[in-house]
């Protein structure tokens, strides 16, 4: 009932956010900015996309390689690829954690491996969105709370570990200092790389790109509110909203938020379903039946129970 429950609210979420996109934004319109964007600056945008999605990859298996057994080049591809599959799906279904499921290892050694990939580059997300705000909307000075995001996370994690059943899936030696750096690096790499397509697509409009990486870093803050699929809805109104001081029509703010999404969540979603199906040994329905078999999603920071005397 939960997950039916959940379905349909963000189905009802994200079916408002785009009624209220469509009202604001002319369709012959969108289609012009759409012809209207050269060639090589497509192309460019592009090949900025492919290095967003790969900086993603090396960073998540970096640390797989830190924490789990070797896999091959042929499964770190289709593990990368798959967990952009496994974002857009349902909420019954178990999440992007899905592709460490994909390589060879242990439950301990997979959940874990996920949630320190997630842990630093969600933090620097939050630490810049909080900035971003504030310089963009000086009057939300209460937004730069986002900046001690870390020390929220850092204290979230210590108490996971030493109250519930998540310290059983905490390997014993994790290089953290090794990991943070390298991911942080390619996070910010990766998150350059999105803001330039943003600059590229809005040259007409002479912003400059530190603006410009305000606004993104404000774009994928409100993204990452967990209301809709994706953050659908989200991420483009917030778009429409934070360009408009710049002078950028409704339906470049919104058409280029689309290309984007399309080029680096949509493309590599599609090649993780071709992968996925054809490809990999390890089905979708084996990852479902063994997170359900060994029931590590539902119960991982239960408590435990307390030893009987």
């Amino acid at each position: 009932m939960k997950k039916i429950l959940s379905l349909l609210l963000k189905i009802a979420i994200t079916a408002l956010l785009f009624w209220w996109l469509i009202i604001q934004v002319d369709g012959k319109e969108l289609l012009r900015f759409y012809n209207s964007i050269p060639k090589g600056v497509m192309l460019a945008v592009l090949g900025l996309g492919m290095i967003d999605i790969s900086c993603q990859g090396f960073r998540y298996l970096f640390a797989a390689r830190q924490l789990m057994p070797p896999f091959t080049l042929r499964q770190a591809i289709i593990s990368h690829l798959s967990g952009f599959t496994f974002r857009l799906m349902l909420p019954a279904s178990i999440g992007e954690v899905g592709k460490t499921f994909l390589l060879p290892g242990t439950t301990k050694q997979r959940i874990f491996t996920f949630m320190i990939d997630i842990f630093f580059a969600t933090g620097i997300m939050f630490f810049f969105f909080g900035i971003s705000a504030w310089l963009l909307y000086p009057r939300m000075w209460y937004m730069l709370a986002f900046c001690f995001i870390y020390l929220v996370l850092f204290w979230i994690y210590r108490l996971f570990k030493e109250n519930t059943a998540f310290k059983h899936y905490v390997p014993e030696d994790v290089p953290y200092l090794k990991i943070a750096v390298v991911n942080i690096s390619l996070t910010l790499l990766s998150y350059m790389a999105y803001i330039s397509q943003f600059w590229l697509l809005l040259r007409p409009y002479a912003i400059s790109w530190f603006t410009q990486a305000k606004v993104c870093f404000f774009i994928l803050g409100v993204g990452a509110i967990p209301l809709s699929f994706a953050g659908i809805g989200f991420r483009e109104g917030a778009a429409h909203v934070a360009l408009r001081p710049y002078g950028v029509p409704a339906e470049v703010a919104v058409g280029s938020t689309l290309l984007i999404f399309f080029i680096n969540v949509i493309v590599p979603a599609l090649t993780g379903v071709v992968l996925l199906n054809f490809f990999s040994p390890v089905k979708y329905r084996d990852i479902k039946n063994i997170v359900k078999k060994s029931r590590t999603l539902n119960g991982l920071f239960r408590k435990k129970k307390a030893a009987p005397k």
